[in-house]
C-alpha cells in the first residue's frame, strides 16, 4: 500500500484521508494535541503528534520517514507573521529532503490572486494582498522550486454541512455585495484532491473552485434565511466581479464538480 501522510489533518483532512483509504492508500495524519490524535484514531486515521518546530524536530522527522506522499494542510495563522509561516515551510522542506517523501501536495488558497476584479485561472498573475495570502504564495514558490515533485492546490472558500462563513459574519458588514462567490464544497474538495493524487504524473498548480458563482448579497441572504440567522448587513460599494476559474482539473483528470449549486 502506498504510504500517505496528511500534515494538519483537520476538517478537510479527515474526510480526505478516509476517501484515500478507500483508494488503497495507507493514511497517516498529524495533529498537535493528544486530544487531536485521539480524534484521528477514532475517525479511522492513524494519528501522530507532530510539531513543526526546529526545537522539536524529532516528531516531524519520524513522521516523514513513514510516508511517500505528503499533503501539507497547515494554513497560516492570521495572527502570525508572514515570515514565521514561511520559515516553518522552509524548515519542513529541509526535513523532507532527509525523508522518504517523493511527492508533495500543498493546499493553498485562491486568495493569492488578490482582490481585483476579473477572471482568473492557473495561468493568471497572482497579486496577494494580505499577510496570509503573501505567506501562502511565498510558500508555493519554495515548494515549486524544491527538489521533490509537487502540486499546488488553490482552494476556494471551504464550505460544508457544518461549516459556512456566514456564522463568522454575524454582526459584521459583508463587503462587495455585488460581487460573486468563489467557494468549494468539502465533498468536491476531497474528490478533486483525490483525483490529483491518484495521477502521479501530474505537477503544477490546480484551482479547486465551484463553477457556480452566485451574487454575494443574494447568496448570504439565502443562507441566513435557510440557517435561521438574522438578515446580514452589507456595505455599500461598487461591485468587484472576481471569478476564479477551475476547469483545468477537469481537463487533466476524470474529476467533475458535483455540487454545482452552492445554494444548498
Amino acid at each position: 500500500m502506498h504510504q500517505l501522510g496528511i500534515l494538519g489533518c483537520g476538517w478537510l483532512g479527515v474526510p480526505l484521508g478516509n476517501s484515500l483509504k478507500k483508494l488503497n492508500f495507507n493514511v497517516k495524519g498529524t495533529r498537535r494535541s493528544e486530544a487531536g490524535i485521539s480524534a484521528l484514531n477514532k475517525n479511522g486515521i492513524e494519528g501522530y503528534q507532530v510539531f513543526l518546530d526546529e526545537n522539536e524536530s524529532e516528531s516531524i522527522l519520524f513522521f516523514l520517514k513513514l510516508v511517500e506522499t505528503l499533503i501539507i494542510s497547515i494554513p497560516p495563522d492570521k495572527k502570525s507573521k508572514e515570515k514565521e509561516f514561511v520559515q516553518r515551510i522552509s524548515f519542513l522542506l529541509n526535513c523532507i529532503e532527509l525523508s522518504n517523501v517523493k511527492r508533495i501536495i500543498f493546499l493553498s488558497s485562491t486568495s493569492v490572486y488578490g482582490s481585483k476584479g476579473g477572471n482568473f485561472n492557473e495561468l493568471s498573475e497572482v497579486n496577494p494582498k494580505n499577510p496570509v495570502a503573501k505567506a501562502l504564495h511565498t510558500s508555493e514558490k519554495l515548494i515549486m522550486n524544491f527538489t521533490k515533485a509537487s502540486i499546488i492546490v488553490r482552494l476556494g472558500g471551504l464550505i460544508g454541512k457544518d461549516r459556512h462563513p456566514i456564522f463568522k459574519l454575524q454582526n459584521r458588514y459583508i463587503g462587495n455585495p455585488g460581487g460573486r462567490i468563489n467557494f468549494i464544497h468539502q465533498r468536491d474538495a476531497v474528490s478533486g484532491i483525490c483525483n490529483l493524487i491518484v495521477n502521479p504524473q501530474l505537477r503544477g498548480i490546480y484551482n479547486l473552485v465551484s463553477p457556480h458563482h452566485p451574487n454575494r448579497k443574494k447568496y448570504y441572504e439565502f443562507m441566513a434565511k435557510k440557517l435561521g440567522l438574522p438578515s446580514p448587513k452589507f456595505s455599500s460599494e461598487p461591485a468587484i466581479i472576481r471569478i476564479i476559474q477551475a476547469r483545468k482539473i477537469e481537463d487533466d483528470t476524470p474529476f467533475k464538480y458535483t455540487v454545482n449549486n452552492l445554494l444548498i
